[in-house]
């Protein structure tokens, strides 16, 4: 582990170098920045403070050092859910780093990404689509500089990936579909066929065609990137997991069950070893078996399936997240299936009344959830009458 490498380092900074100098700085932002990622984050924020403070005054406020620091400041206040200061840090950061933006110093690009996913997480889709373009812009600039930077193109790639992912959660898939196809193209120029971003963006391509009824090609996708992950090793990985629990996906439309219940198990099991049996991550692999045993017919198999998820999601998220209306509305129409229609209607209203706090009605899950439970009145007003 990286911490007592650190923190041993930082003593004798602290003891050769004295505690107000550069290098001590240096090492701060590094033990800082593994406090943060174990989620020890006032301690982070103290170690980050002390370096900016130490390279404000030793460097100045306008070096590039120094901005570094500040952005790490600001991804610490986002991670935080301290909004407004992470957006402070983040421009101040970018105030000073794009002073020096060259191929070998790529901080403002850097920055400017994290903007970007600060704007996407606020759900300002537009401002986060305007940061990733002006990336590019400035990419391309290097770029045209220094055309074989290595570092400078993969970033182009990560930058078109990331846009790609946002254009398609604002519906706009053609453009979305063009920038994967650029990064894709990019990362198989730098890494060769096998990489992990390579895979990663062969995922994101691949839901995307799943979204538009392209399944072959979805299919296509999906296994050349379990193949990918396979032949360097990446089995035992989250990643791995969610591509096998997506491929399952297009097994299912394509009506081959038996395939899907295979690969939907291997991603449980995955997903139980390395996140853990009650992992947010291992419910939705438990809805989407669920699901498959409902189309089957084999009520008794999906109902504990779907009774564990709501439990982990319930647990996990609390009892008023969407991934919890969701699943109430998947065991309503379980239970809807096995006619018992008291416990679908009590579970279709508990679904209504999440999705509806948390996204309004007019959106399509509250749509799709009410339709649902019309449709189930419809049903026994019939059988009334007959």
């Amino acid at each position: 582990m990286l911490l007592p490498i650190y923190e041993e380092l930082l003593d004798t900074a602290e003891k050769e170098l004295g505690p107000e100098a550069p290098g001590t700085a240096a090492v701060l932002n590094g033990l800082a920045g593994i406090y943060r990622y174990i989620g020890k984050y006032e301690e982070a924020l103290r170690l980050f403070t002390r370096a900016l403070r130490i390279r404000e005054k030793v460097s100045g406020p306008e070096q590039p050092e120094t901005g570094d620091t500040l952005g790490e400041l600001g991804i610490l206040y986002y991670v935080m859910d301290r909004q407004e200061e992470a957006l402070s840090y983040y421009t101040k950061a970018l105030g000073v780093q794009e002073k020096f933006l060259n191929p070998e110093n790529l901080g403002a690009i850097r920055t400017l990404n994290r903007m970007a996913f600060y704007y996407k997480g606020m759900e300002r889709t537009e401002k986060a689509e305007e940061l990733f373009i002006r990336t590019l812009g400035m990419l391309e600039k290097l770029a045209e500089k220094d055309p074989e930077n290595k570092k400078v193109l993969a970033y182009t790639a990560g930058t078109l990936n990331n846009l790609g992912v946002l254009l398609a959660e604002m519906g706009k898939l053609e453009e979305a579909e063009e920038r994967y196809g650029q990064a894709l193209k990019l990362q198989e120029n730098i890494y060769g066929k096998e990489h992990p971003q390579i895979a990663q963006t062969l995922n994101n391509l691949a839901l995307l065609y799943f979204q538009t009824t392209r399944y072959e090609k979805a299919l296509i996708l999906y296994t050349r990137s379990l193949e990918i992950m396979q032949n360097l090793g990446k089995t035992e990985h989250s990643g791995f997991a969610t591509t096998l629990n997506n491929l399952a996906g297009v097994y299912v439309q394509k009506g081959r069950h038996e395939k899907a219940l295979e690969l939907y198990t291997r991603a449980l099991d995955i997903r139980e070893r390395v996140l853990g049996p009650d992992s947010p991550e291992v419910a939705k692999t438990l809805n989407n078996l669920g699901e498959l045993h409902r189309i089957l017919g084999q009520h008794k198999k999906a109902l504990p399936l779907y009774s564990r998820a709501l439990k982990i999601y319930e647990a996990t998220l609390g009892p008023t997240h969407p991934d919890v209306g969701t699943t109430l509305n998947n065991l309503a129409g379980l239970h809807e299936s096995m006619e018992e229609y008291e416990t679908a209607i009590e579970l279709y209203e508990k679904a209504l009344d999440i999705i509806e706090k948390e996204y309004g009605p007019d959106h399509p899950y509250f749509k799709i959830t009410r339709n649902n439970l019309l449709g189930l009145y419809e049903k026994i007003e019939r059988s009334w009458r007959s």
